[in-house]
């Protein structure tokens, strides 16, 4: 039996060991690749800061400013820009971000743009979603995928297919803190807080359904939930406003800020695209690394336990044998 049990542990521990080497290798594959998309995140950022500032300093400051673009309608239908990952063994990555996205489904008619396949392999079966474009991975793609997404939700906004785009992707903060986001990038209004979607329309209508009980108690989390969120949402239009406030009549657009504006809303949504890919990348990269850093940890302290229980097995083994030889002996005598 002692020999038995011996044999499985050393088996055990000779399976943890191989699992060991396979997260140790992808911890190195990911530290090598976040180190380089944290690069491209860092150059790209710049960038977008500067050209989104100066799309929010013209769409609010500038007046006489004339486009199809900075117009609200009645919201129908929506497109999504969902970026995940192509691999799995990120820890929560893919699953924050598709909860994320799903908060804002389920209201008007949606449509999706997949980028990644995780996003492809989700979306493509959902049921009340129409995938209708993609980008097959967030870690090989061209800008010409950009511009061919950015050319489609525009014609489509142009042509009231739609009515709203919203982006979703993963801020990269750090190698140790991600951050899943959703920005409205048509139409071109930031004074304006984001309505949420699917995620709170389906508890108001559990909550007006007499024939559903929900506690109090559950209620009242909701209630401060949201009222936290909407909080959130007006600090983040009073900060635009306010900066908008200080830059105003800083700046003189030539020939004029309505030329400049629609020369400038195509490369805005592509940067606004290029950019979030980028730091989603980096994002799903940092989550990896951080996940396998874990799961090599992990398999190390269960190598240590085995290794303390196969010692035991042992020296079980050894004194029983001792004690069997010494029984022997004595019936010899």
């Amino acid at each position: 039996m002692a020999g038995a049990s011996m044999k499985s542990i050393k088996n055990r521990i000779a399976s943890v060991n191989n699992t060991k080497q396979i997260t140790n290798a992808m911890y190195l594959v990911a530290s090598s690749k976040l180190r380089k998309a944290k690069q491209a995140a860092d150059e790209s950022s710049e960038y977008f800061n500067t050209m989104y500032e100066t799309i929010v300093e013209i769409s609010v400051n500038t007046k006489g400013v004339n486009s199809e673009f900075l117009k609200e309608r009645e919201l129908k239908n929506r497109c999504h820009i969902i970026v995940a990952g192509d691999r799995g063994l990120a820890g929560g990555y893919n699953i924050n971000v598709f909860k994320e996205a799903e908060k804002y489904l389920g209201v008007t008619k949606d449509y999706v743009i997949t980028v990644g396949k995780k996003s492809y392999d989700r979306y493509s079966k959902m049921d009340g979603v129409e995938v209708i474009d993609s980008i097959e991975s967030a870690e090989d793609y061209s800008y010409s995928d950009i511009q061919r997404i950015t050319n489609k939700v525009m014609e489509m906004f142009l042509n009231e297919e739609i009515d709203e785009v919203l982006f979703t992707y993963t801020k990269f903060n750090s190698a140790l803190s991600q951050e899943a986001k959703v920005i409205k990038v048509l139409p071109l209004v930031f004074d304006t807080p984001l309505e949420y979607g699917g995620e709170r329309y389906k508890e108001i209508q559990e909550e007006l359904d007499p024939d559903i009980y929900i506690s109090e108690e559950i209620i009242k989390e909701r209630e401060e939930r949201r009222r936290k969120e909407d909080e959130e949402a007006m600090l983040l239009v009073n900060k635009i406003k306010a900066k908008s406030v200080d830059s105003r009549s800083k700046v003189k657009y030539l020939p004029s800020p309505q030329k400049v504006l629609e020369f400038l809303i195509p490369t805005y949504i592509s940067g606004i695209l290029n950019g979030g890919i980028v730091e989603s990348y980096a994002s799903e990269q940092g989550a990896r690394r951080t996940a396998m850093e874990s799961a090599t940890d992990n398999a190390n302290e269960m190598i240590q336990n085995l290794e303390l229980s196969y010692n035991r097995a042992r020296q079980s083994a050894v004194t029983q044998e001792i004690t069997e030889i010494s029984g022997g002996v004595e019936a010899l005598k």
